[in-house]
């Protein structure tokens, strides 16, 4: 909550240093911290799945001869 606050102040203070009223860079501040959330969470679920998918490939490699 405070940080969806804190991002539409940032947002609205540096939308308003090019003479616009603010309300686009709040909208766009407040959004912010979720988005990036969200994208966090899904590079590291994708970074978790390479591994598995790498670990499990290379324990079988080493299982199965080469013929």
């Amino acid at each position: 909550m405070i940080t969806e606050i804190i991002g539409a102040v940032i947002g609205s203070k540096l939308d308003q240093q090019d003479g616009d009223s603010g309300a686009k860079g709040a909208i766009i501040g407040y959004f912010t911290p979720r988005i990036v959330g969200a994208v966090v969470k899904v590079g590291l679920l994708a970074a978790i799945g390479y591994g598995v998918v790498k670990a499990v490939g290379s324990l079988t490699s080493e299982n199965d001869p080469n013929y």
